[in-house]
């Protein structure tokens, strides 16, 4: 079987001109196309005005106005790429996930296997991130809904949040049954895609002392595991799994922005076995 090539990057945060720059210039550094494109989340396909609605966070950073340049990007934008979210990104199209919905180049999981176009590579992952409260779909302390039902799976959750009852925050929150999905999952990934850290990173302090991305690992013990989220490069193992941990795509701002070093993890697959190439660049 002939070699085939993969990257994973890191979170891009709806700058997809500078992620395809990004992906032309490893391409032009492997001499071979990339078969797949993988993410750790907060890629923010914001592509309708009327999607920046439901990114979390404050008012100030939303931008309907980018919306056509987005659009323009992924029509032309040339690499399949498979997703899991982070925790900014137009939620109401992905915990709903309906697949077509930004065409044939994206594939996406909430949790459990991610399918993508290279054969016999095992790749699965979790989408959002952990918050004690919102490991049920209704969340401990929640004020009576009195519109609605309280929500039973995303598809519900998602409605409530379109119609303002419940906080589009709610949607950045991954669920026990998902984390509880993962840790059973047979035959063990190759790779494993996480959003957060399964460790505190360093110089950052605790919020909560559980960390369900860290009870994944230790069940699955994947080859490699690669995580975003603290827009920093670093690598460590945790077991016998080899951890990425990637970079913001830039930390410029405007004309002044630059991929940035750890940014993307280029893998290659043998047809049996994953190998690291670089932490590109």
């Amino acid at each position: 079987m002939t070699h085939q090539y993969f990257a994973v990057l890191g979170d891009i945060h709806h700058q997809l001109d500078l992620a395809a720059e990004g992906l032309d210039a490893i391409e032009q550094e492997l001499g071979k196309p990339l078969t797949q494109v993988f993410t750790v989340g907060d890629l923010g396909l914001f592509l309708d005005e009327d999607d920046w609605r439901f990114l979390t966070g404050p008012k100030k950073y939303r931008e309907p106005e980018i919306s056509p340049h987005l659009r323009k990007t992924w029509d032309d934008w040339r690499w399949p790429l498979a997703m899991i979210a982070g925790n900014h990104e137009p939620f109401h199209k992905l915990r709903d996930w309906k697949p077509g919905t930004f065409g044939d180049k994206l594939t996406y999981t909430n949790a459990g296997w991610l399918d993508h176009r290279i054969e016999g590579l095992r790749v699965a992952g979790l989408s959002g991130i952990y918050h004690p409260d919102h490991l049920g779909f209704t969340a401990d302390g929640d004020k009576p809904i009195r519109s609605a039902p309280h929500p039973q799976n995303w598809q519900e959750l998602v409605d409530l949040v379109r119609r303002n009852a419940i906080s589009p925050r709610r949607l950045t929150y991954f669920k026990k049954t998902e984390v509880d999905l993962l840790k059973a999952l047979t035959p063990t990934p190759h790779l494993l895609l996480l959003h957060d850290w399964p460790i505190q990173p360093e110089g950052i302090n605790a919020i909560h002392e559980r960390r369900p991305e860290r009870e994944i690992v230790d069940s699955l013990q994947p080859e490699f595991v690669v995580c975003g989220h603290h827009h920093r490069s670093a690598e460590f193992t945790v077991g016998s799994s080899r951890v990425l941990s990637l970079n913001l795509i830039s930390h410029g701002k405007n004309h002044d922005c630059r991929v940035s070093q750890g940014w993307a993890a280029v893998f290659c697959w043998t047809g049996k076995q994953v190998t690291l190439i670089n932490l590109w660049r």
